[in-house]
Protein backbone atom coordinates (compact mmCIF):
# COMPACT_ATOMS: atom_id res chain seq x y z
CA UNK A 1 0.00 0.00 0.00
CA UNK A 2 2.92 2.33 0.38
CA UNK A 3 2.83 2.85 -3.35
CA UNK A 4 -0.77 4.14 -3.69
CA UNK A 5 -0.44 6.87 -0.48
CA UNK A 6 1.35 9.44 -2.35
CA UNK A 7 -0.56 8.81 -5.51
CA UNK A 8 -3.84 9.84 -2.95
CA UNK A 9 -1.60 13.19 -1.74
CA UNK A 10 -0.59 13.77 -5.70
CA UNK A 11 -3.93 13.91 -6.78
CA UNK A 12 -5.44 15.91 -4.10
CA UNK A 13 -3.09 18.18 -5.60
CA UNK A 14 -3.32 18.16 -9.09
CA UNK A 15 -7.35 19.01 -8.18
CA UNK A 16 -6.13 21.81 -6.41
CA UNK A 17 -3.56 22.85 -9.11
CA UNK A 18 -6.44 22.86 -11.42
CA UNK A 19 -8.73 24.88 -9.74
CA UNK A 20 -5.96 27.76 -9.56
CA UNK A 21 -5.17 27.74 -13.58
CA UNK A 22 -8.83 26.85 -14.95
CA UNK A 23 -9.34 30.77 -15.16
CA UNK A 24 -6.37 30.97 -17.43
CA UNK A 25 -7.76 28.91 -20.02
CA UNK A 26 -7.31 31.89 -22.69
CA UNK A 27 -3.92 32.48 -22.25
CA UNK A 28 -1.58 31.35 -25.01
CA UNK A 29 -0.12 29.38 -22.69
CA UNK A 30 -0.96 25.22 -22.52
CA UNK A 31 -0.40 22.79 -19.29
CA UNK A 32 -1.30 19.18 -18.63
CA UNK A 33 -1.55 17.68 -15.47
CA UNK A 34 -1.61 13.81 -14.54
CA UNK A 35 -1.56 11.57 -11.44
CA UNK A 36 -1.51 8.04 -11.57
CA UNK A 37 -0.44 4.90 -9.67
CA UNK A 38 1.43 1.30 -10.82
CA UNK A 39 0.47 -2.21 -9.97
CA UNK A 40 1.88 -4.95 -10.63
CA UNK A 41 1.45 -9.00 -10.10
CA UNK A 42 5.49 -9.22 -9.36
CA UNK A 43 7.60 -6.13 -7.46
CA UNK A 44 8.74 -5.17 -10.97
CA UNK A 45 7.34 -2.93 -13.99
CA UNK A 46 5.90 -4.69 -17.01
CA UNK A 47 8.08 -4.00 -20.21
CA UNK A 48 5.83 -1.80 -22.42
CA UNK A 49 4.75 0.16 -19.35
CA UNK A 50 8.25 1.41 -18.12
CA UNK A 51 9.65 1.34 -21.98
CA UNK A 52 9.99 4.57 -24.12
CA UNK A 53 8.80 6.84 -20.98
CA UNK A 54 11.84 9.03 -21.51
CA UNK A 55 12.94 7.36 -18.33
CA UNK A 56 10.48 8.70 -15.58
CA UNK A 57 8.50 4.98 -15.03
CA UNK A 58 9.71 3.32 -11.78
CA UNK A 59 11.41 0.16 -12.59
CA UNK A 60 9.64 -1.11 -9.33
CA UNK A 61 6.18 -1.84 -8.90
CA UNK A 62 3.50 -0.37 -7.20
CA UNK A 63 4.54 2.56 -7.96
CA UNK A 64 2.97 6.71 -7.92
CA UNK A 65 3.66 9.00 -10.88
CA UNK A 66 2.96 12.89 -10.89
CA UNK A 67 3.58 14.70 -14.12
CA UNK A 68 2.87 18.19 -14.94
CA UNK A 69 3.81 20.13 -18.26
CA UNK A 70 3.60 23.66 -19.03
CA UNK A 71 4.69 25.25 -22.63
CA UNK A 72 4.46 27.69 -25.14
CA UNK A 73 4.72 26.66 -28.77
CA UNK A 74 6.19 28.85 -31.70
CA UNK A 75 3.12 30.79 -32.65
CA UNK A 76 1.82 30.37 -36.22
CA UNK A 77 1.47 32.80 -39.22
CA UNK A 78 -1.62 34.13 -39.72
CA UNK A 79 -3.17 35.22 -43.17
CA UNK A 80 -2.27 38.64 -43.05
CA UNK A 81 1.96 38.28 -42.18
CA UNK A 82 4.59 36.30 -41.73
CA UNK A 83 5.90 35.66 -38.45
CA UNK A 84 9.46 35.57 -38.83
CA UNK A 85 9.99 34.91 -35.22
CA UNK A 86 8.93 33.54 -32.25
CA UNK A 87 10.12 31.55 -29.28
CA UNK A 88 8.77 29.05 -26.62
CA UNK A 89 9.58 26.60 -23.89
CA UNK A 90 8.42 23.73 -22.31
CA UNK A 91 8.59 22.69 -18.79
CA UNK A 92 7.95 19.47 -17.65
CA UNK A 93 8.35 18.04 -13.54
CA UNK A 94 8.21 14.66 -12.51
CA UNK A 95 7.62 12.93 -9.25
CA UNK A 96 7.55 9.26 -9.02
CA UNK A 97 7.67 7.02 -5.84
CA UNK A 98 8.55 3.52 -5.18
CA UNK A 99 9.75 1.10 -2.23
CA UNK A 100 13.26 1.19 -3.22
CA UNK A 101 13.88 4.70 -4.66
CA UNK A 102 11.00 6.72 -2.60
CA UNK A 103 10.23 10.13 -3.75
CA UNK A 104 12.22 10.80 -6.69
CA UNK A 105 11.96 14.56 -8.65
CA UNK A 106 13.00 14.01 -12.60
CA UNK A 107 12.87 16.89 -15.15
CA UNK A 108 12.71 15.07 -18.19
CA UNK A 109 11.70 18.54 -20.40
CA UNK A 110 13.30 21.59 -19.79
CA UNK A 111 14.01 24.00 -22.53
CA UNK A 112 13.81 27.57 -23.79
CA UNK A 113 13.93 28.09 -27.89
CA UNK A 114 13.76 30.70 -30.04
CA UNK A 115 13.02 30.31 -33.90
CA UNK A 116 13.90 32.31 -37.01
CA UNK A 117 11.94 31.31 -40.21
CA UNK A 118 12.65 27.49 -40.42
CA UNK A 119 15.89 27.59 -37.99
CA UNK A 120 15.88 27.12 -34.17
CA UNK A 121 18.46 27.39 -31.38
CA UNK A 122 17.56 25.47 -28.24
CA UNK A 123 18.93 25.15 -24.37
CA UNK A 124 17.81 22.20 -22.25
CA UNK A 125 16.33 18.89 -22.55
CA UNK A 126 13.70 18.26 -24.57
CA UNK A 127 11.38 14.78 -25.20
CA UNK A 128 12.29 13.48 -28.33
CA UNK A 129 13.89 10.50 -30.99
CA UNK A 130 16.33 10.28 -33.51
CA UNK A 131 16.07 8.62 -36.80
CA UNK A 132 13.37 8.13 -39.69
CA UNK A 133 10.37 6.22 -39.14
CA UNK A 134 6.63 5.74 -37.07
CA UNK A 135 7.75 8.20 -34.01
CA UNK A 136 4.33 7.07 -32.78
CA UNK A 137 4.33 3.37 -32.83
CA UNK A 138 7.63 2.71 -33.21
CA UNK A 139 9.28 0.06 -30.92
CA UNK A 140 11.72 2.43 -30.11
CA UNK A 141 14.59 3.61 -32.76
CA UNK A 142 17.61 2.45 -33.08
CA UNK A 143 19.98 5.36 -32.07
CA UNK A 144 18.17 7.60 -29.25
CA UNK A 145 14.42 6.33 -29.16
CA UNK A 146 12.91 7.98 -26.01
CA UNK A 147 13.75 5.38 -23.83
CA UNK A 148 16.02 7.14 -21.63
CA UNK A 149 15.97 10.55 -19.65
CA UNK A 150 16.73 13.11 -22.51
CA UNK A 151 20.61 14.58 -22.65
CA UNK A 152 20.23 18.30 -21.72
CA UNK A 153 21.97 19.99 -24.78
CA UNK A 154 22.43 23.21 -26.62
CA UNK A 155 21.29 22.33 -30.22
CA UNK A 156 21.42 24.89 -33.87
CA UNK A 157 18.79 22.97 -36.28
CA UNK A 158 15.71 23.47 -38.27
CA UNK A 159 12.20 22.96 -37.30
CA UNK A 160 11.45 19.66 -39.41
CA UNK A 161 11.82 20.07 -42.87
CA UNK A 162 12.71 22.76 -44.69
CA UNK A 163 11.76 23.02 -48.54
CA UNK A 164 14.18 24.74 -50.43
CA UNK A 165 12.90 26.86 -52.60
CA UNK A 166 15.59 27.03 -55.44
CA UNK A 167 14.17 23.91 -56.13
CA UNK A 168 10.77 24.72 -56.26
CA UNK A 169 10.02 23.17 -52.84
CA UNK A 170 11.28 19.23 -54.53
CA UNK A 171 14.30 19.25 -51.67
CA UNK A 172 13.89 19.42 -48.05
CA UNK A 173 16.38 19.30 -45.72
CA UNK A 174 16.41 18.54 -41.72
CA UNK A 175 19.42 19.02 -40.17
CA UNK A 176 20.51 19.49 -36.27
CA UNK A 177 23.96 20.36 -34.85
CA UNK A 178 23.98 19.56 -30.25
CA UNK A 179 26.55 20.03 -27.95
CA UNK A 180 25.46 17.74 -24.77
CA UNK A 181 26.14 17.42 -21.45
CA UNK A 182 26.65 14.23 -20.56
CA UNK A 183 27.28 13.48 -16.63
CA UNK A 184 26.61 10.30 -15.58
CA UNK A 185 26.94 9.12 -11.89
CA UNK A 186 29.85 6.37 -12.72
CA UNK A 187 31.92 9.41 -14.84
CA UNK A 188 32.34 13.40 -14.36
CA UNK A 189 32.03 15.62 -17.06
CA UNK A 190 31.43 13.59 -20.19
CA UNK A 191 30.19 15.20 -23.20
CA UNK A 192 27.68 14.30 -26.12
CA UNK A 193 28.20 15.37 -29.74
CA UNK A 194 25.32 14.57 -32.09
CA UNK A 195 24.24 15.89 -35.45
CA UNK A 196 21.84 14.47 -37.99
CA UNK A 197 21.14 15.55 -41.37
CA UNK A 198 17.86 13.97 -43.36
CA UNK A 199 16.66 14.80 -46.91
CA UNK A 200 13.03 14.48 -47.98
CA UNK A 201 12.65 14.53 -52.05
CA UNK A 202 9.38 15.43 -53.22
CA UNK A 203 7.33 18.50 -52.74
CA UNK A 204 4.99 18.80 -49.71
CA UNK A 205 1.76 17.71 -51.52
CA UNK A 206 3.07 14.78 -53.66
CA UNK A 207 1.96 11.30 -53.10
CA UNK A 208 5.34 10.15 -53.05
CA UNK A 209 7.76 11.21 -51.71
CA UNK A 210 11.48 9.64 -50.83
CA UNK A 211 13.54 10.21 -47.31
CA UNK A 212 17.32 9.38 -46.50
CA UNK A 213 19.55 10.62 -43.75
CA UNK A 214 22.25 9.99 -41.21
CA UNK A 215 22.84 10.45 -37.31
CA UNK A 216 26.13 10.34 -35.14
CA UNK A 217 26.24 10.21 -31.88
CA UNK A 218 29.35 10.33 -29.70
CA UNK A 219 30.01 9.85 -25.98
CA UNK A 220 33.32 11.79 -25.33
CA UNK A 221 35.63 12.99 -22.62
CA UNK A 222 35.38 13.22 -19.26
CA UNK A 223 36.94 11.77 -15.84
CA UNK A 224 36.86 9.41 -12.59
CA UNK A 225 39.34 7.99 -10.29
CA UNK A 226 38.78 4.84 -10.91
CA UNK A 227 40.21 5.19 -14.11
CA UNK A 228 43.33 5.60 -12.54
CA UNK A 229 44.12 2.00 -12.38
CA UNK A 230 43.16 1.40 -16.23
CA UNK A 231 46.13 3.34 -18.09
CA UNK A 232 44.97 0.94 -20.97
CA UNK A 233 41.98 3.10 -21.52
CA UNK A 234 42.90 6.22 -19.62
CA UNK A 235 45.83 8.64 -18.80
CA UNK A 236 47.62 8.38 -15.87
CA UNK A 237 44.94 11.13 -13.88
CA UNK A 238 42.17 8.88 -14.44
CA UNK A 239 41.27 11.17 -17.53
CA UNK A 240 40.08 10.43 -21.40
CA UNK A 241 40.96 12.86 -23.83
CA UNK A 242 39.15 15.86 -22.96
CA UNK A 243 41.09 18.84 -24.40
CA UNK A 244 38.95 20.67 -27.09
CA UNK A 245 41.57 20.47 -29.57
CA UNK A 246 40.26 16.61 -29.69
CA UNK A 247 36.83 18.25 -30.94
CA UNK A 248 37.51 18.03 -34.68
CA UNK A 249 38.25 14.12 -34.02
CA UNK A 250 34.44 14.03 -32.35
CA UNK A 251 32.71 15.66 -35.25
CA UNK A 252 34.79 13.97 -38.37
CA UNK A 253 35.52 11.17 -36.40
CA UNK A 254 38.44 10.37 -37.79
CA UNK A 255 42.07 10.18 -36.07
CA UNK A 256 45.53 11.84 -37.96
CA UNK A 257 48.61 9.84 -38.49
CA UNK A 258 50.65 10.99 -36.75
CA UNK A 259 48.51 10.04 -33.38
CA UNK A 260 51.41 9.05 -31.38
CA UNK A 261 52.64 12.91 -31.49
CA UNK A 262 49.49 14.00 -30.10
CA UNK A 263 49.81 14.42 -26.37
CA UNK A 264 46.60 13.50 -23.82
CA UNK A 265 45.24 10.27 -25.88
CA UNK A 266 45.44 6.64 -24.84
CA UNK A 267 46.74 3.23 -27.60
CA UNK A 268 42.76 2.70 -26.94
CA UNK A 269 42.05 6.05 -29.23
CA UNK A 270 43.97 5.42 -31.68
CA UNK A 271 41.34 3.94 -33.82
CA UNK A 272 38.37 6.77 -32.59
CA UNK A 273 37.75 9.49 -30.05
CA UNK A 274 34.52 8.59 -27.44
CA UNK A 275 32.06 6.00 -28.12
CA UNK A 276 30.42 6.66 -31.32
CA UNK A 277 26.42 5.13 -32.34
CA UNK A 278 24.45 5.88 -35.41
CA UNK A 279 22.25 5.38 -37.81
CA UNK A 280 21.75 5.46 -41.69
CA UNK A 281 18.10 5.83 -42.62
CA UNK A 282 16.20 5.45 -45.57
CA UNK A 283 12.12 6.21 -46.16
CA UNK A 284 9.75 6.01 -48.97
CA UNK A 285 6.36 6.96 -48.20
CA UNK A 286 2.85 6.85 -50.71
CA UNK A 287 -0.52 8.93 -50.11
CA UNK A 288 -3.29 7.65 -51.51
CA UNK A 289 -7.21 8.35 -50.91
CA UNK A 290 -5.58 9.95 -47.68
CA UNK A 291 -3.92 6.95 -46.46
CA UNK A 292 -0.55 6.99 -45.66
CA UNK A 293 2.00 4.61 -46.11
CA UNK A 294 6.27 4.38 -45.23
CA UNK A 295 8.66 1.93 -45.46
CA UNK A 296 11.54 2.42 -43.65
CA UNK A 297 14.98 0.94 -42.55
CA UNK A 298 17.53 2.44 -39.81
CA UNK A 299 20.48 0.53 -40.44
CA UNK A 300 22.67 0.46 -37.33
CA UNK A 301 26.70 1.51 -37.09
CA UNK A 302 29.33 1.63 -34.50
CA UNK A 303 32.11 1.84 -36.71
CA UNK A 304 33.66 2.17 -39.88
CA UNK A 305 32.65 -1.11 -41.56
CA UNK A 306 29.05 -0.60 -40.70
CA UNK A 307 28.92 2.63 -42.59
CA UNK A 308 29.93 0.62 -45.40
CA UNK A 309 27.21 -1.98 -44.74
CA UNK A 310 29.06 -4.84 -43.74
CA UNK A 311 27.21 -5.73 -40.97
CA UNK A 312 23.95 -5.65 -43.23
CA UNK A 313 20.59 -6.63 -42.78
CA UNK A 314 21.40 -5.26 -38.75
CA UNK A 315 18.58 -2.34 -38.28
CA UNK A 316 15.26 -1.60 -37.29
CA UNK A 317 13.10 -2.27 -40.73
CA UNK A 318 9.26 -1.07 -40.34
CA UNK A 319 6.05 -0.15 -42.83
CA UNK A 320 3.83 2.48 -41.00
CA UNK A 321 0.48 2.74 -42.27
CA UNK A 322 -1.70 5.89 -41.52
CA UNK A 323 -5.63 5.48 -42.49
CA UNK A 324 -8.04 8.00 -42.68
CA UNK A 325 -12.08 6.86 -43.46
CA UNK A 326 -13.83 7.53 -46.23
CA UNK A 327 -16.90 7.73 -44.02
CA UNK A 328 -16.94 8.75 -40.12
CA UNK A 329 -17.41 5.52 -37.97
CA UNK A 330 -17.54 4.82 -34.33
CA UNK A 331 -14.74 2.84 -34.41
CA UNK A 332 -11.67 3.06 -36.44
CA UNK A 333 -8.54 1.89 -36.63
CA UNK A 334 -6.45 5.32 -37.47
CA UNK A 335 -3.04 3.93 -37.53
CA UNK A 336 -1.01 0.33 -37.85
CA UNK A 337 3.39 -0.14 -37.25
CA UNK A 338 5.24 -3.30 -38.26
CA UNK A 339 8.78 -3.57 -37.34
CA UNK A 340 11.67 -5.91 -37.52
CA UNK A 341 14.73 -5.25 -35.59
CA UNK A 342 17.92 -7.39 -35.91
CA UNK A 343 20.93 -7.24 -34.61
CA UNK A 344 23.18 -10.23 -34.77
CA UNK A 345 25.11 -9.59 -38.01
CA UNK A 346 27.98 -6.65 -36.07
CA UNK A 347 30.04 -7.31 -39.26
CA UNK A 348 32.54 -10.34 -37.48
CA UNK A 349 32.01 -12.35 -34.30
CA UNK A 350 36.00 -10.45 -33.58
CA UNK A 351 37.25 -6.97 -33.82
CA UNK A 352 39.76 -8.53 -36.25
CA UNK A 353 39.07 -9.53 -39.30
CA UNK A 354 42.10 -11.61 -41.09
CA UNK A 355 42.53 -9.99 -44.46
CA UNK A 356 39.90 -7.35 -44.24
CA UNK A 357 40.62 -3.58 -43.21
CA UNK A 358 38.03 -3.05 -41.12
CA UNK A 359 37.37 -4.00 -38.06
CA UNK A 360 34.10 -5.93 -36.59
CA UNK A 361 32.56 -7.20 -33.53
CA UNK A 362 30.68 -3.81 -33.52
CA UNK A 363 29.11 -5.20 -29.73
CA UNK A 364 26.62 -2.62 -30.37
CA UNK A 365 26.03 -0.24 -27.18
CA UNK A 366 29.17 -1.62 -25.23
CA UNK A 367 32.36 0.62 -25.12
CA UNK A 368 35.77 -0.24 -22.96
CA UNK A 369 36.04 2.81 -21.83
CA UNK A 370 32.18 4.02 -20.93
CA UNK A 371 31.58 0.47 -19.26
CA UNK A 372 27.74 1.48 -19.03
CA UNK A 373 27.76 2.34 -22.96
CA UNK A 374 24.78 3.86 -24.63
CA UNK A 375 22.91 4.59 -21.62
CA UNK A 376 22.18 7.26 -19.87
CA UNK A 377 20.87 6.84 -15.73
CA UNK A 378 20.77 3.37 -16.47
CA UNK A 379 17.84 3.13 -19.39
CA UNK A 380 19.48 2.36 -22.79
CA UNK A 381 19.31 5.82 -24.97
CA UNK A 382 18.26 3.14 -28.31
CA UNK A 383 16.59 0.54 -28.83
CA UNK A 384 15.24 -0.86 -25.78
CA UNK A 385 15.46 -4.52 -26.75
CA UNK A 386 19.22 -4.02 -26.03
CA UNK A 387 18.77 -4.31 -22.50
CA UNK A 388 21.19 -3.27 -19.69
CA UNK A 389 21.66 -6.35 -17.51
CA UNK A 390 20.27 -5.11 -14.45
CA UNK A 391 16.76 -4.86 -16.25
CA UNK A 392 16.69 -8.70 -17.11
CA UNK A 393 15.56 -11.70 -14.34
CA UNK A 394 17.16 -13.48 -12.27
CA UNK A 395 15.69 -17.00 -14.47
CA UNK A 396 17.97 -15.09 -17.54
CA UNK A 397 21.59 -16.54 -18.05
CA UNK A 398 24.25 -13.75 -17.59
CA UNK A 399 26.95 -15.10 -19.22
CA UNK A 400 29.59 -11.73 -19.18
CA UNK A 401 29.88 -8.59 -17.07
CA UNK A 402 29.49 -6.44 -20.38
CA UNK A 403 26.86 -3.80 -19.24
CA UNK A 404 24.39 -4.55 -22.44
CA UNK A 405 24.87 -8.64 -22.28
CA UNK A 406 22.62 -9.36 -24.63
CA UNK A 407 22.95 -7.17 -27.66
CA UNK A 408 22.20 -9.64 -30.61
CA UNK A 409 18.69 -9.98 -30.88
CA UNK A 410 16.16 -10.64 -33.61
CA UNK A 411 12.65 -9.04 -32.31
CA UNK A 412 9.39 -8.85 -34.23
CA UNK A 413 6.41 -5.85 -33.13
CA UNK A 414 3.03 -4.71 -33.93
CA UNK A 415 1.89 -1.73 -33.10
CA UNK A 416 -1.94 -0.65 -33.38
CA UNK A 417 -3.96 2.85 -32.49
CA UNK A 418 -7.46 3.26 -32.63
CA UNK A 419 -10.66 5.28 -31.97
CA UNK A 420 -14.07 4.69 -30.73
CA UNK A 421 -16.29 7.64 -30.33
CA UNK A 422 -13.93 10.15 -28.45
CA UNK A 423 -11.83 7.61 -26.67
CA UNK A 424 -8.24 6.48 -27.82
CA UNK A 425 -6.88 2.69 -27.86
CA UNK A 426 -3.40 2.02 -28.56
CA UNK A 427 -1.98 -1.46 -28.82
CA UNK A 428 1.84 -3.20 -28.41
CA UNK A 429 3.01 -6.31 -28.96
CA UNK A 430 6.72 -7.66 -29.21
CA UNK A 431 8.40 -10.79 -29.75
CA UNK A 432 12.12 -11.61 -29.42
CA UNK A 433 14.87 -13.84 -29.56
CA UNK A 434 18.03 -13.09 -27.89
CA UNK A 435 21.50 -14.97 -28.45
CA UNK A 436 23.50 -13.05 -25.89
CA UNK A 437 27.01 -11.40 -27.87
CA UNK A 438 29.46 -12.73 -29.94
CA UNK A 439 32.43 -12.70 -26.88
CA UNK A 440 29.62 -14.50 -24.24
CA UNK A 441 26.61 -16.22 -26.68
CA UNK A 442 23.59 -17.69 -25.37
CA UNK A 443 24.56 -20.77 -23.52
CA UNK A 444 20.90 -22.22 -24.41
CA UNK A 445 19.98 -24.12 -27.53
CA UNK A 446 16.45 -23.11 -28.07
CA UNK A 447 17.43 -19.20 -27.33
CA UNK A 448 15.75 -17.16 -24.54
CA UNK A 449 12.60 -16.12 -26.10
CA UNK A 450 10.49 -12.71 -24.80
CA UNK A 451 6.92 -11.64 -25.14
CA UNK A 452 5.68 -8.55 -24.04
CA UNK A 453 2.42 -6.77 -25.00
CA UNK A 454 0.63 -3.59 -23.85
CA UNK A 455 -3.12 -2.15 -24.03
CA UNK A 456 -4.18 1.77 -23.30
CA UNK A 457 -7.02 3.73 -23.09
CA UNK A 458 -7.31 7.66 -22.67
CA UNK A 459 -11.61 8.00 -22.11
CA UNK A 460 -12.84 11.71 -22.00
CA UNK A 461 -14.91 11.92 -19.09
CA UNK A 462 -17.73 13.38 -19.78
CA UNK A 463 -18.67 15.87 -17.11
CA UNK A 464 -15.67 17.68 -17.34
CA UNK A 465 -14.54 18.34 -20.95
CA UNK A 466 -10.72 18.71 -20.02
CA UNK A 467 -10.30 15.80 -18.30
CA UNK A 468 -9.36 12.19 -19.34
CA UNK A 469 -9.12 8.75 -17.18
CA UNK A 470 -5.73 7.20 -18.47
CA UNK A 471 -5.24 2.92 -18.04
CA UNK A 472 -2.80 0.23 -18.71
CA UNK A 473 -2.66 -3.22 -18.86
CA UNK A 474 0.86 -4.89 -19.44
CA UNK A 475 1.96 -8.79 -19.77
CA UNK A 476 5.43 -9.70 -19.82
CA UNK A 477 5.62 -13.34 -20.82
CA UNK A 478 9.27 -15.34 -21.43
CA UNK A 479 12.98 -15.92 -20.26
CA UNK A 480 13.98 -12.52 -20.29
CA UNK A 481 11.65 -10.49 -17.77
CA UNK A 482 9.78 -11.36 -14.62
CA UNK A 483 6.23 -13.04 -15.39
CA UNK A 484 4.09 -10.68 -14.47
CA UNK A 485 0.93 -8.99 -15.61
CA UNK A 486 0.34 -4.99 -13.89
CA UNK A 487 -1.25 -2.33 -14.97
CA UNK A 488 -1.58 1.85 -14.25
CA UNK A 489 -4.26 4.25 -13.99
CA UNK A 490 -4.26 7.68 -13.41
CA UNK A 491 -6.40 11.56 -14.28
CA UNK A 492 -4.95 13.28 -16.97
CA UNK A 493 -6.12 17.22 -17.10
CA UNK A 494 -5.17 19.70 -20.08
CA UNK A 495 -5.86 23.28 -20.67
Amino acid sequence: MSGLRPCAFLALFIFGFYSTVICQQRSVFHGEVEAGSILSSESVTPFWLRTNQYGIVPNQAPAGLFQAAFWKSYAQPDSTHTQKFSWGFTLNPVLTYDRNDKLKVLLPEAQLKIRFKAIELYIGRRREVIGLGDTTLSSGFYAVSGNSLPIPKLQIGTVGYAPLHFTKDFLAVNAGFAHGWFNVPYLQDVRLHQKYLYLRFGKPASSFKFYAGVNHQVQWAGHADYLKQRPDIADANGYFPSDWSFYKYVVFSYTPKDWGNVAGYTDFDSYRVGNSVGSIDFGAEFTTAGHKFMAYYQHAYEDVSGIVFLNMPDGLWGLSCAFTPEQPAAFRVTRLNVEFLTTKNQTAPTFNIPGSSYQGGDNYYNHSQYTEGWSYFGRTIGTPFIAPGQDFDKKFPLPNEQYFPNNRVNMWYVGLQAVYRKSTFLVRTSYSKNYGTFRDPSTSTDYPSQFSGLISAQIPISRWSNMALVTKLSVDNGDLYSNAVGGYIGLRMSW
